[in-house]
């Protein structure tokens, strides 16, 4: 099938911001649309999403965050180079890459590349009849991946009602995908009875759906997560896990990682030690970006001395670029990678990444961002490309639900099987 039209558009993520939209017209009058997501808490080396600011636009539209240049490129640069071509995610990725071969998709902007490589990935999965995931794993049982929950949120997703920005559950000892979301649900829920309960603030809901409940230090959060599990009736650490999001690059400052609601402030060594010390204490499998972006020693200094199966996840620190990947597992900075394809703007390559980490042994969750959209394909992604765990927020709010829902789908109508990677 040839591309017969592509076209951008400005619509809104799910905190009220604009994103990108793009849709790909087929020869069979198909159209394939795809928004993109946005993050708020971003990491210095993501892929650059363009917006208007700083434009004669800018002032009157969105408060400086609107697209329209981003929509621009799609509609005048990308769209011409596309139509009359035969579908291909790899030849239009490649086509993208022509028009702007910079590193960083910064003549384009990363959420124009991104919109059109997700609208021809839906596209090309449509002319073979297929589902987007399994145009990336045509034959065998779908691997669908393990939930990774926010229960707890704080940091730029919450007003900082935490130091940290998450405290999520991973649901290693359900047998289906299905039973570990109805734990999930049923964690979340308590939580927030238990949270009014106590007289604790409870109406701010993050921007990932998760519950802003204010704690002056990280213990007591973890605790009070636990506390839910406990419960229910499950068992933390067997049944189900912590997994934390320090996010600490966001209150790095001066050399000193610097916690607002604790009123302490640590050096590089000094932070180590802490983080050491909540692992210890608490039944906590996972953490995502325990130290900065660019506090490299710090990663391998605790990766030497992390318990065997915490997962140490970078976010910030790899961006999901294949440079900063291979520094990584050169100098053993962590076992797993936060995949999110804004980091990177482009499908093709993204999924490179991926495949990198897998062939070094590393863990890979595939995640959403904090302004996201009604959109799916994050669900389709993650299975296809055969992550061990997803990441898309909490269990509120219908741009998180959406990939939930996708997942449950995927489980009821194709031959799959549960990723169990604890």
């Amino acid at each position: 099938m040839k591309i017969t039209k592509a076209h951008g558009y400005q619509v809104l993520d799910s905190r009220g911001r604009p994103t990108v939209a793009a849709s790909i017209t087929l020869d069979d009058f198909s159209i394939h649309t795809a928004r993109v997501p946005s993050g708020a808490s971003t990491g210095a080396h993501e892929a650059v999403e363009l917006r208007d600011s700083g434009t004669p636009l800018a002032e009157k539209f969105y408060g400086g965050k609107s697209v329209f240049m981003a929509v621009a490129h799609v509609n005048t640069k990308i769209a011409p180079a596309l139509v009359g071509k035969d579908i291909s995610l790899e030849d239009v990725d490649r086509a993208i890459k022509e028009i702007d071969p910079s590193e960083n998709h910064s003549g384009l902007g990363a959420n124009a590349t991104l919109a059109v490589s997700l609208a021809a990935a839906k596209a090309e999965a449509h002319s073979k009849n297929q589902s987007l995931a399994r145009l990336f794993s045509p034959q065998g049982a779908l691997l669908l991946p393990m939930p990774m929950v926010n229960i707890l949120s704080g940091g730029a997703h919450a007003n900082r009602t935490l130091d940290i920005q998450d405290v999520l559950v991973l649901p290693h000892g359900a047998h289906s995908f299905s039973e570990a979301l109805s734990w999930i649900v049923a964690i979340r829920e308590l939580a927030a009875v238990r949270g009014r309960e106590k007289g604790l603030v409870t109406h701010l809901v993050a921007d990932e759906g998760g519950l802003g409940i204010p704690f002056d230090s990280i213990e007591d959060a973890c605790s009070f997560v636990v506390s839910c599990i406990q419960e229910l009736g499950l068992k933390p650490g067997v049944d189900v896990s912590l997994a934390l999001d320090i996010a600490s690059t966001q209150f790095f400052i001066d050399g000193k990682y610097q916690l607002f609601n604790a009123k302490k402030s640590y050096t590089p060594a000094e932070f180590v030690d802490v983080i050491a010390t909540l692992v210890k204490n608490q039944p906590i499998i996972s953490i995502e970006d325990p130290f900065a972006e660019d506090d490299w020693n710090s990663w391998s200094d605790y990766a030497e001395i992390a318990p065997q199966q915490l997962q140490l996840l970078g976010d910030d620190l790899f961006t999901t670029s294949p440079t900063r990947l291979q520094r990584g597992i050169a100098e053993k900075s962590a076992n797993a990678i936060l995949i999110k394809p804004n980091q990177n703007g482009l499908v093709s390559d993204t999924l490179r990444v991926l495949e990198s980490a897998h062939a070094a042994g590393m863990r890979t969750v595939v995640s959403a961002r904090s302004g996201e959209t009604e959109d799916s394909w994050l669900s389709d992604l993650a299975t296809g490309w055969k992550a061990q765990q997803i990441k898309v927020g909490s269990t509120h709010g219908s741009e998180r639900t959406a990939k939930w829902n996708r997942l449950l789908e995927l489980e009821a109508t194709e031959e799959t099987r549960f990723a169990q990677p604890f």
